[in-house]
């Protein structure tokens, strides 16, 4: 594998905030982006000059690296846990399908690892388990662990601010040094920054905020980023609002400019 050159060094620097992240490790979970694979790869290079990072499962990262489109200045992120495909009976059962070695190794700024919590279920406290291991071995290794800890409800994400606070704390108090949570369901403007600043004074790191489905409205979008960012959020870890658009790189711009206040 080609890795972009400075990559696993760079995980010792703090996290540069504010930072827009590409998210890119839906295929992998069953979520089917974008089925011509030329056209996913197509869409995440047109991305990518204007993000900071991305986030991808170990065929799309490498194919990036290779063609050139991931570079030194990338932050990157190799997908660890997509056993738990969307809508299954095992969602739930998220086991690792790749390694923190694989990851030092390929020369990847660090991993990103999806956690959920299910007060319900009990496969939540092997989970968590694992979870713990991923963050001993990456701080070993000196790669980046960004974590993704969502609460999770009736098989789906929760999204009340009280439940994105409570798993964001779970994981943070863990050592998760950057953190990639859902935006609380609140109403635009002040409701949903404060809501944000909840969520960020309840830790100490960078906490990114995810983009969710494919929206049909780019200014509702953009108004949400920047009501997170007001909030205090570290940036945006945002993939399918930005692969499925009509215009990858004029999403992905725009975005940056609401993170980068440019």
């Amino acid at each position: 594998m080609t890795a972009p050159p400075g990559g696993s060094e760079r995980a010792r620097d703090p996290f540069p905030s504010p930072a827009l992240v590409l998210a890119a490790d839906h295929r992998a979970r069953a979520v089917v982006t974008v089925e011509r694979y030329r056209d996913y790869l197509d869409a995440l290079r047109a991305a990518l000059p204007h993000c900071d990072g991305i986030l991808a499962t170990a065929q799309p990262l490498g194919d990036l690296a290779v063609g050139g489109a991931v570079t030194g200045g990338h932050r990157t992120y190799l997908s660890l846990n997509r056993t738990g495909l969307s809508g299954s009976a095992f969602e739930l059962d998220d086991r690792l399908v790749t390694s923190v070695a694989r990851a030092a190794a390929d020369g990847w700024t660090g991993v990103k690892h999806m956690t959920r919590i299910d007060m319900a279920d009990p496969l939540t406290a092997p989970a968590l388990e694992l979870l713990g291991r991923v963050l001993d071995e990456s701080a070993a290794a000196g790669l980046e662990a960004l974590v993704e800890c969502v609460g999770w409800r009736e098989g789906t994400m929760a999204r009340d601010t009280d439940t994105v606070v409570q798993a964001a704390v779970v994981a943070h108090d863990m050592g998760a040094p950057v953190l990639k949570v859902p935006v609380p369901e609140a109403e635009p403007g002040e409701a949903r920054r404060e809501a944000v600043a909840r969520v960020v004074g309840a830790v100490g790191c960078p906490v990114l905020f995810l983009g969710g489905p494919r929206r049909d409205d780019d200014d509702a979008l953009l108004c949400e980023a920047a009501d997170v960012m007001a909030g205090g959020a570290a940036g945006l870890a945002i993939g399918r609002a930005v692969i499925q658009h009509r215009d990858p790189a004029s999403m992905a711009k725009a975005l940056r400019g609401a993170v980068h206040g440019s």
